[in-house]
């Protein structure tokens, strides 16, 4: 039995923002099923409280001495989902906010600091609670400095209780590293030790997402794709050489999906259940989504296209802005639900005025419009610059709904591209481009839309998407693998 801890800063159903949450919530559930005991240890943000969890006040006041003369105390909680335990540090003065990380000004100024007691408390709750953590897996650069503390722990004479602790640091998202002032280190207790070149120092500066990929046995990203992109310029963001000399002990492992949340089979959200072996409903579903989001009288043998996505640069939104007078050529509808910079509503708004009849914009985010979306489309628009794995492209197969996606990341080893028939024998179940620019996209966009002209070819297409399995029990496979070899 190998005992994990999962150290997150969102996890479903509890707090969420992306897909580090989806993972941290389906992930420990898949390992719990082969002879693995994972536990989650992640903060308790003030809403948590508020709605309706089953939480268990299990200590109070545990202190944690953030350097000598400033120590920072919480609250230890505990709630028990899918058969997995939840452990909440609640600290009122770090996590009673309105959001996670920060508004929409900017991050919190003090995320260092938050960031840096959780990673201490991380080792509070492991000793309060008896836990004895063989690994420890940390996830993005918020509670990398764990790996830090973990490392001199081992190095110290105290703590022998993590003597033989192994680290395992997943990268979701390179871009977001984590940079503060290195007055960090003397706040959070860290030595000055490790403020070097070969350490936690990034431009004179301190950088946390650094310190999870130096500090950590292993390394893992969300996609054997992006394991190999974060080692070049285009995606290293200035950590590519750090991650090169750390080439070896890197593995890319692809997110899965948690089919219990997402199978049109059983979906209440939509208007008709449906599956691969019975796909009438998928039309009922494009009837129903047609009828909800355009005034007029819509085509239902013309081809919707679906969008559900951050709307921002990283997710491809200008390309789809620059190809809009091609793309409104066609006879064809358009429904984009997402919410995010605030120039891209406005040029997606003005679009929306300009084609009114096909497009449809919705700025936000609802789980049923999403649903009705990935139900009732044709084709799911999915061209981002970049994507460390991506979860949209996943869940629109199994709701038949055919990806087109940019050749990067996590779409590149989910999609098998279709050029022709050949193609769709093989499996064929999406349509891909590589080079990031609006005309491509619109080149395999057309692909499409040409191929959806024939019924039959199209039918086995979505077949080819519906089958496909991507469930969380083959990468939890994985990482027990991984668990095994780091320690």
């Amino acid at each position: 039995m190998i005992n994990v801890a999962f150290c997150v800063s969102e996890a479903v159903p509890f707090a969420k923002t992306g897909g580090l949450a989806d993972v941290a919530g389906a992930l420990p559930h898949s390992l719990k099923k082969i002879n693995t005991e994972p536990i989650v240890i992640m903060p308790g943000y003030g809403f948590i409280f508020n709605k309706g969890f089953n939480l268990k006040k299990i200590a109070q006041d545990l202190v944690v001495d953030m350097n000598s003369h400033y120590r920072e105390s919480f609250d230890l909680y505990s709630s028990t989902e899918n058969g997995v335990d939840f452990y909440f540090v609640k600290n009122d003065n770090f996590f009673n906010r309105e959001n996670l990380y920060g508004t929409p000004e900017g991050d919190y100024t003090d995320n260092n600091v938050r960031f840096g007691f959780f990673s201490k408390a991380i080792f509070k709750v492991l000793e309060k609670i008896s836990f004895k953590a063989d690994i420890v897996h940390l996830h993005d650069h918020h509670f990398a400095l764990a790996a830090v503390i973990l490392r001199d722990f081992k190095l110290s004479s105290k703590n022998d209780i993590f003597k033989k602790t192994g680290t395992v640091f997943t990268i979701h998202n390179l871009a977001y590293q984590g940079i503060y002032d290195s007055s960090t280190l003397d706040i959070c207790g860290i030595s000055r030790k490790h403020y070097s070149i070969d350490g936690l120092e990034f431009f004179g500066k301190v950088n946390f997402m650094k310190a999870g990929i130096l500090y950590s046995d292993k390394i893992t990203t969300v996609s054997p794709t992006y394991s190999k992109e974060i080692l070049t310029g285009q995606f290293g963001y200035g950590l590519e050489n750090v991650l090169s000399n750390r080439k070896k002990d890197i593995t890319g492992i692809i997110n899965g999906i948690d089919y219990k949340l997402w199978n049109p089979a059983t979906d209440s959200s939509i208007f008709a259940n449906y599956d691969a072996g019975n796909p009438d409903g998928k039309r009922l579903c494009k009837e129903k989504l047609l009828s909800n989001f355009f005034s007029k009288k819509a085509d239902i043998n013309s081809p919707v296209l679906g969008m559900v996505s951050r709307l921002s640069e990283q997710k491809g939104i200008d390309l789809v802005a620059s190809a809009m007078d091609e793309i409104m050529k066609d006879e064809l509808y358009l429904i984009i639900l997402g919410t995010g910079d605030e120039k891209y509503h406005e040029l997606l708004q003005k679009l929306q005025s300009k084609y009114k009849e096909k497009f449809s914009l919705v700025i936000g985010y609802s789980d049923k419009i999403s649903r009705e979306i990935y139900s009732g489309a044709d084709i799911f628009l999915m061209p981002s610059n970049y994507e460390p794995c991506g979860l949209g492209q996943l869940i629109s197969l199994k709701y038949g709904t055919i990806p087109v996606v940019r050749n990067t990341g996590g779409l590149a080893d989910t999609i098998i591209d279709i050029k022709t028939t050949e193609d769709i024998k093989r499996g064929g179940q999406g349509f891909k481009f590589s080079e990031y620019s609006w005309n491509m996209f619109h080149s395999a966009l057309k692909r499409a839309v040409n191929f959806y002209k024939n019924k039959n070819l199209w039918n086995e297409i979505i077949l080819n998407g519906m089958k496909c399995n991507y469930s969380w029990d083959y990468s939890a496979e994985k990482y027990k693998d991984l668990y095994e070899t780091a320690l």
